[in-house]
């Protein structure tokens, strides 16, 4: 293995002592604190190396006394040249004939020719360990700091530690991607009740959704969607965030939602790769002249409830369907843009009166396809039923009753992909 290789180990494997007894040499523990987290240093743990002369016996009865040591370097001529550990030890002397014809620890210790370094990077030596670990069955690896030996690790310890790693990465990533999202400060300043309820399957998704106001009395009101999942889907996510914090600088004036979402193809368009693609239903709510402009491209049903009032049994429901194509591959604003030269065409859009007491319900794929124990989809009859429903659930309880109504019906399933169910009142 080259200068730039490395590796790690357990707490466990920990045996130094000071002359007190006490755990932890104060200068290691101090060596190991300049390490970061991402360091061989940071992981790999002192063992006081057995001289390679030493009986296989004396080994043996050091395990014996140490039920925690796992591994102990071996020295020749002073220099850490190996590692053998319990199991090795014990195979050397599991018989009377190995006992009576036993030799000394350095004919049983696994020789390690490549030096691993305290100061080099777990991730980028992960797949050398590996490797060596395969061909040769090598577990314990000692690790050099310089040229002085500074402790040994384990392949288990390195694969834990590049987890943990990673765990936290996609939890940071997570955080970032929330940040994207609306926070209270923009829906309680609508004139009109927004709430969300958003569960992804990941640490990471492909679920979007956004609130933009143009205006004090002209906002949008979007859902995204983005094809595949987790990290790739969850990157387009933020692509899409970076567009609406960046409009105002973009294009300060525009107030026609068919030019943005024009501009939001295009922009989508460079950065989507070739086969994916963005579902969503952008909203146009334009209260001073009591209209709902509703785009949706390639999602789910759109749903536009309205009753005279919460008590009346009867009202009204409309079911808006895909009428362009998804965004990302530049077909939205080429159908946008055809009906703006073709008069004849039919508008990309839906327009309803905006009345008060009108419900908006948008949601993605993941509430109607989402599976209970015995295998069946929620689906779109039910999702209708949720939302005709709904109308009459106190605003507090929105969220709430979305919740329920989810956990309700996946009980112990896995989440197939991610949900998100939106529940907007004028």
């Amino acid at each position: 293995m080259s200068d730039s290789e490395s590796t790690f180990v357990d707490e466990s494997f920990f045996t130094g002592k000071t002359e007190n007894g006490k755990e932890d040499n104060d200068v290691i523990a101090s060596i190991q604190n300049t390490f970061s987290q991402k360091q061989i240093g940071s992981i790999a743990k002192y063992v006081e190396p057995i001289s390679g002369n030493s009986p296989i016996e004396n080994l043996i009865e050091m395990f014996k006394q140490q039920e925690d040591l796992l591994a102990v370097p071996v020295e020749e001529y002073d220099h850490v040249i190996g590692v053998i550990d319990r199991k090795t030890a014990a195979a050397a002397t599991n018989t009377a004939w190995k006992r009576f014809t036993s030799k000394n620890v350095i004919d049983y210790a696994q020789r390690v020719s490549t030096i691993l370094y305290a100061h080099d990077f777990i991730e980028k030596t992960l797949q050398k360990v590996s490797d060596i670990n395969r061909e040769y069955g090598i577990i314990f690896f000692p690790v050099f700091n310089n040229r002085s030996f500074y402790g040994i690790v384990s392949l288990d310890s390195f694969l834990s530690r590049i987890a943990e790693i990673r765990e936290q990465d996609l939890q940071k990533a997570g955080l970032i991607q929330q940040n994207y999202f609306p926070d209270a400060s923009v829906t309680s300043a609508l004139p009109y009740k927004f709430q969300a309820w958003n569960k992804m399957a990941n640490a990471l998704g492909g679920d979007f959704y956004q609130l933009y106001p143009l205006s004090d009395s002209k906002s949008l009101i979007c859902c995204f969607d983005v094809s595949g999942k987790n990290v790739a889907a969850s990157l387009l996510t933020i692509a899409l965030g970076s567009f609406f914090k960046l409009m105002p600088s973009i294009s300060k004036k525009e107030e026609n939602p068919s030019a943005i979402i024009s501009l939001l193809d295009e922009y989508l368009q460079k950065s989507v790769p070739s086969g994916n693609f963005i579902t969503a239903v952008i909203c146009f709510a334009d209260l001073s002249a009591s209209k709902l402009y509703i785009y949706n491209c390639g999602h789910t049903i759109t749903y536009a409830i309205y009753k005279d009032s919460p008590s009346a049994a009867g009202g009204k429901l409309a079911s808006i369907k895909p009428e362009l194509p998804p965004l990302g591959m530049g077909a939205a604003k080429t159908a946008i843009n055809q009906t703006g030269t073709d008069p004849s065409a039919k508008l990309p859009f839906t327009v309803l009166p905006l009345k008060k007491g009108i419900h908006l319900n948008l949601y993605t794929d993941g509430f109607t396809d989402m599976k209970n124990d015995d295998g069946m989809r929620y689906e779109d009859d039910l999702a209708k039923k949720f939302f005709i429903k709904l109308y009459n659930t106190k605003d507090e309880d929105v969220c709430s009753t979305i919740e329920h109504t989810v956990t309700s019906w996946i009980q112990n399933t896995m989440l197939p992909d991610d949900i998100t169910v939106i529940d907007i009142r004028f």
